[in-house]
């Protein structure tokens, strides 16, 4: 017997394989995370390797990290880098909240960010006084999006993990159980903090309230193993969008309901990624984008990190290619435009 964590296969199947470290079109990547490096002449060379013409970081937070982000990234690399900025709701008890979280959305814009950012702690972390759980749909945080609807500010916002972090039960069936075992501290099964559902009900309840707020909603809208439901959410609400990041992996499982979802909403998904621009990290996206390989890792480790499946490709006409790799982008955020230029 061996252990399950050393258990590697080695698929005998004798198909075609093409490897993409290159996308066909040059990506803006609207969804990473830039304090994960501080060596940003590196990244600038690897963005040009693997053919990135743009990154969107959601770090702008509000101390000095978002002084030093616009530093060492929008202004050393003018064209390279957007910024999207952070609202301190930790102080929602403040008598004057409203105004200081007006003020900061303000600030944003004066600084540059071209969005604002919300974290999934906002559902599952955050409390008031009171010790009861923050949710994106709270009335008293309705001033941050109402200002980004009025300055025309897209808000990229992580609402929930997915379901399976939520099981309450983790035994031989979950078929997640290995990451679970890896990061136990990402399973919220017995915390008191809402559940998926009622994140998923906060989630609707906030594009339903904000109809001129521009949202894209992270991970395939927080549910990319339920794109019935999502799909759903999409046609209730025009102000929704979503992004790919770090969801190669579910969509690439379903590749026939994927394609058909991809094709249907092409006008409403953007590129991201959610990680730094390395072979390891990006060799499944645009190989799932571009090809019809089939059974192919998600990524290079070959590791099912994730989960013990492969994915396959969906072949997406080059139309649909540039709408997500940058063309939704550069719409759905108007400060890119002017900024980021495609021959066509």
């Amino acid at each position: 017997m061996i252990p399950l964590n050393e258990f590697r296969p080695v698929c005998r199947l004798e198909i075609p394989q093409q490897e993409r470290l290159i996308p066909k079109f040059p990506v803006i990547d609207a969804h990473n995370h830039l304090t994960r490096t501080k060596d940003s002449a590196k990244l600038v060379e690897d963005m040009e390797r693997f053919h990135i013409k743009h990154i969107i970081d959601l770090d702008g937070f509000w101390d000095e990290r978002m002084d030093f982000q616009i530093r060492n990234y929008v202004e050393r690399y003018p064209g390279k880098f957007s910024i999207f900025g952070r609202v301190d709701v930790s102080n929602i008890d403040a008598p004057d909240f409203e105004r200081q979280a007006r003020n900061r959305v303000i600030e944003c814009v004066e600084r540059g960010a071209a969005g604002l950012k919300f974290s999934k702690s906002l559902g599952v972390k955050l409390t008031d006084r009171n010790g009861s759980y923050l949710t994106p749909d709270d009335p008293r945080l309705q001033v941050i999006w109402a200002t980004a609807a009025e300055y025309r500010l897209p808000v990229t916002i992580h609402i929930a993990d997915p379901p399976s972090f939520f099981d309450c039960v983790i035994d031989h069936t979950h078929e997640r159980y290995e990451e679970l075992a890896a990061h136990p501290h990402w399973s919220y099964g017995k915390r008191p903090c809402p559940r998926f559902l009622e994140l998923m009900e906060a989630q609707e309840n906030l594009l339903q309230q904000n109809p001129d707020t521009t949202f894209i909603v992270a991970h395939v809208g927080s549910y990319a193993e339920n794109l019935k439901e999502v799909s759903r959410m999409l046609d209730a609400y025009p102000n929704m969008n979503v992004d790919t990041a770090e969801r190669i992996s579910e969509l690439g499982r379903q590749p026939y309901t994927a394609r058909d979802f991809i094709l249907k909403y092409q006008d409403r998904i953007v590129y991201g990624t959610d990680l730094l621009p390395k072979p390891a990290n990006i060799s499944g996206n645009y190989r799932f984008f571009e090809t019809k390989d089939e059974f192919f890792p998600y990524n290079s480790f070959d590791e099912h990190n994730q989960g013990r499946w492969n994915i396959y490709g969906v072949y997406l006409p080059d139309g649909v290619l540039k709408k997500i790799y940058y063309k939704n982008a550069l719409r759905l955020i108007p400060r890119l435009q002017g900024l980021v230029h495609y021959d066509d």
